[in-house]
């Protein structure tokens, strides 16, 4: 009888492979010990002509290449859920300014504006994030950077380390995500002759005017440091990292490579970092990227991290809307929109019921690959602020999830048109660790 029925299950898999291009599938096979008679992944790709080209074994998640797309006749094999591998890429445009502070100590920008508003030199006196894990999923680090020194634990690169290619071809490009830096603009040799000139061209506004005039720092010209500068995510992770580093330097980031240079990823390697996360002990993961659309596959993991007691912390998204965004939609994911030095709404930073807290994203100074520095835009760099900010609450032993939104500063009057929807207002670190 066993004969028959897998003769049957062979007929009806083959049957459905059409003459499609390879299409990859996210495929979730049922627990083991709840379906006795589940196939194992390899024979069920095998059925349909496909191969497996990654795998999370211990989460029965497994990445397909396959002719056609998964049918629904798959669950006859154990096949609980599939979602279509989506490619990951990055919208908008922001304008920076890149510095050469070689003169000056490694963390000079510790005291500019947009940290001291939000109380970091009090908070520093009574937290560092010391013992506290902060995952950060974004792009390449430079480890090398001096304003990065002793902050990395042991991390993973997921772009070298991935064994296949995200190709147009194989991966469904209906939906997109994006990090919320976006695609970054930094000013070219032309406009940086004049330091005046450069802050001006870059929107710099005039409290961190004064703070970079006071430094003694002067403006790197974006194409004297070659073509990369420019890439969508060259600077992106150098950038978070410098930011959570300046407010919890004492705890450790642990760096998931997940986005190349380009600022590419999927949906499985989205996956993979999380999981990678997770079987290491991170207490925090800091998400500075934003899905357009939902995905099972990232939400089943970051539902597994938050069941391992992980605070997931997400910008709230760069398009001025306030649809929502995901990550930073989920249930129980700490979703952070920008404020400028006034305590304004950023320009460009979503809001709406769907924001927990803001946080200062507007012409924030942090590293930048090459041992340069730069000021920047974004939500990217309010959400790394706030994962700061909870590994300062968790050294003291305190829930950041309750704690960071119970201890902001009301911005509502400030900002009429957008009550209640930039969370409960813009964090306040020195309240947060119980300062004044």
């Amino acid at each position: 009888m066993r004969p028959r029925i897998l003769s049957v299950l062979v007929a009806l898999l083959l049957g459905i492979v059409e003459a499609f291009g390879s299409h990859q599938v996210i495929v979730r096979l049922e627990n083991k010990k709840e379906n006795k008679e589940r196939k194992e992944i390899k024979e069920i790709v095998k059925f349909m002509g496909g191969r497996v080209l990654d795998q999370i074994p211990e989460k029965d998640l497994y990445l397909v290449e396959l002719p056609d797309r998964l049918p629904e006749k798959a669950r006859i094999a154990g096949v609980h859920s599939w979602e279509t591998n989506r490619v990951v890429k990055k919208l908008n445009s922001v304008h920076g300014i890149i510095f050469n502070a070689s003169n000056l100590t490694p963390r000079w920008y510790d005291g500019q504006p947009a940290l001291t508003r939000i109380g970091r030199p009090a908070a520093e006196l009574i937290s560092t994030g010391r013992g506290v894990v902060v995952a950060d999923i974004n792009s390449g680090f430079d480890y090398a950077h001096p304003a990065l020194a002793g902050s990395f634990t042991s991390g993973y690169d997921f772009v070298l380390g991935r064994p296949y290619t995200i190709s147009p071809a194989a991966l469904d490009q209906s939906d997109v995500a994006f990090l919320d830096q976006s695609d970054v603009a930094f000013l070219d040799q032309s406009d940086v002759a004049f330091l005046d000139a450069a802050l001006s061209l870059a929107g710099v506004d005039s409290l961190t005017a004064n703070y970079i005039h006071a430094s003694g720092v002067t403006a790197v010209s974006g194409s004297q440091l070659g073509p990369q500068v420019n890439q969508s995510a060259y600077s992106h992770a150098t950038l978070c990292a410098g930011i959570i580093h300046s407010i919890a330097p004492d705890s450790m980031i642990m760096p998931l490579r997940a986005f190349d240079d380009s600022g590419n990823t999927d949906l499985f390697s989205l996956a993979k970092a999380i999981d990678f996360a997770i079987a290491n002990h991170a207490h925090v993961i800091n998400m500075s990227f934003g899905l357009d659309a939902d995905s099972d596959t990232v939400h089943n993991e970051i539902l597994a991290a938050q069941a391992a007691g992980i605070l997931i912390i997400a910008s709230a998204g760069n398009a001025n809307s306030s649809a929502p965004q995901y990550p930073a939609a989920y249930s129980g994911v700490l979703s952070v929109a920008a404020t400028d030095n006034a305590d304004l709404k950023a320009t460009f930073s979503n809001y709406g019921t769907n924001v927990d807290v803001s946080a200062p994203g507007v012409n924030v100074i942090s590293s930048f690959p090459g041992g340069y520095y730069a000021a920047i835009s974004g939500t990217s760099f309010a959400a790394p602020i706030v994962a700061a900010e909870a590994a300062l609450v968790l050294q003291l032993q305190k829930n950041p999830a309750t704690v960071i939104p119970q201890s902001t500063v009301d911005i509502n009057a400030s900002n009429p048109y957008y009550a209640g929807a930039l969370g409960t207002g813009r964090i306040n670190l020195s309240q947060a660790v119980g300062g004044r």
